[in-house]
């Protein structure tokens, strides 16, 4: 059985952004997923505003990478 870090277990989550995430990595933002607050850049080429529901697509380190839920 492969050990799965609590990070890890984030990968495919649903969050919403508590403060906006600025577009495409150039800063961080904050999100909240499963109760707990998280750290949180984009690829997307726009900002991600507070409220917008947001998924969980990847890790780098204990940032998290999402992208905007789609509509």
């Amino acid at each position: 059985m492969k050990y799965r870090s609590s990070v890890d277990r984030l990968i495919g989550s649903a969050g919403v952004v508590i403060t906006m995430i600025p577009p495409e990595r150039t800063g961080a933002g904050i999100i909240k997923v499963n109760g707990q607050q998280w750290s949180a850049v984009t690829d997307y080429p726009e900002p991600i505003p507070e409220g917008k529901t947001v998924w969980v697509s990847a890790r780098d380190h204990v940032t998290l990478i999402v992208v905007p839920e789609p509509g």
